[in-house]
């Protein structure tokens, strides 16, 4: 008998035998499929439920957390799982931890400068160990604390901004308190001495004044535009690229200061031996300099670099939402 024969004689039932041996197949390329797609993503297999062909199977209530791919749960990706955060952010993470640990450095070089080297801190009835609360409460006040005010919105980029704006303007008082302290030391120090000694005659007193009443005003413009309630929204968003500006620049403008400051403290008082052979006290100033540079690069970096910018959270949108009501 021929195969044609043999093909016209199978029976009906037969043919309903094969469908579910076809039917029977696809669950399985679906779990194959999972199974690589698992693979691919580095991530261990997820669970595959039992085949069960039935479109109940998809409706089925997802866990939280979970992203569907052409019907395959995965796990979704979350900002705070460290294997899948977003690469930038790791960056600025690793970089802002950097920038914390040079500020401190940098305080704690300054306080071992003057304490080791210069003998420690003192009142008016000593004008030479009080001019040494100068160099410490600008180190912690106009630059440490000035710099990390500027990163504050960046740095906690889960708290609300309400919460942020109170944060910078304290930040920015407590360096305001500390740099008038250090005015007033460093005037003591030159007014107390015998004979005394002239003020605000070099580069490093010009620029070093120029720096905090730019600070001064920009703490008040920035406390009336952001803080004080009644300024319409469409002011605040003109202001604010002018206050990210002198901000930055006042901040520069305390590095360079800063710089001088050092660098003319060494020279006057470095003499036995003198600066120029580089004793120990020469070189901790200059190391000290170059920390000051370090952290102001890294502040400015951190502040300006656009992938860093914090993304608003839905507590701001609707802080803004009742903001524009009640204008």
């Amino acid at each position: 008998m021929s195969k044609d024969a043999d093909v016209e004689q199978a029976k009906p039932g037969e043919e309903q035998q094969a469908a579910p041996t076809i039917e029977s197949a696809a669950p399985t390329m679906v779990s194959t499929a999972t199974t690589v797609i698992a693979v691919t993503n580095g991530e261990a297999s997820p669970e595959v439920a039992p085949a069960a062909g039935t479109e109940a199977a998809a409706e089925q209530v997802k866990p939280a957390g979970t992203t569907t791919i052409a019907g395959i749960e995965l796990a979704a990706d979350k900002g705070s799982n460290k294997t899948n955060m977003d690469p930038a952010l790791i960056n600025f993470k690793v970089l802002y931890v950097l920038t914390q640990l040079v500020g401190l450095t940098m305080i704690v070089l300054v306080g071992t400068w003057i304490g080791q080297h210069f003998g420690g801190l003192g009142g008016t009835s000593n004008p030479k160990l009080e001019f040494n609360w100068h160099p410490l409460f600008m180190t912690i006040g106009f630059i440490y604390l000035y710099g990390n005010s500027i990163l504050i919105y960046r740095g906690f980029r889960t708290t609300r901004k309400k919460t942020l704006k109170l944060t910078h303007a304290g930040i920015h008082l407590a360096a305001f308190v500390l740099t008038v302290i250090a005015l007033k030391t460093v005037f003591d120090s030159h007014n107390l001495a015998s004979p005394p000694i002239p003020n605000m005659y070099s580069l490093h007193s010009w620029l070093g004044l120029s720096a905090v009443i730019i600070f001064s005003l920009q703490y008040v413009a920035g406390f009336v535009a952001f803080l004080a309630p009644g300024l319409r929204e469409n002011y605040r968003i003109a202001m604010m690229p002018l206050h990210i500006y002198f901000g930055l620049f006042g901040f520069g403008l305390a590095i360079a200061s800063a710089l001088m400051g050092i660098t003319e403290k060494a020279i006057f008082a470095i003499t036995n031996p003198p600066y120029s052979t580089l004793p120990p006290a020469g070189l901790l100033a200059n190391v000290i300099g170059v920390l000051y540079v370090v952290f102001g690069a890294l502040v400015v970096y951190l502040a300006t670099e656009p992938s860093y910018k914090r993304k608003p959270i839905p507590e701001d949108t609707a802080l803004l939402t009742s903001s524009s009501a009640n204008e």
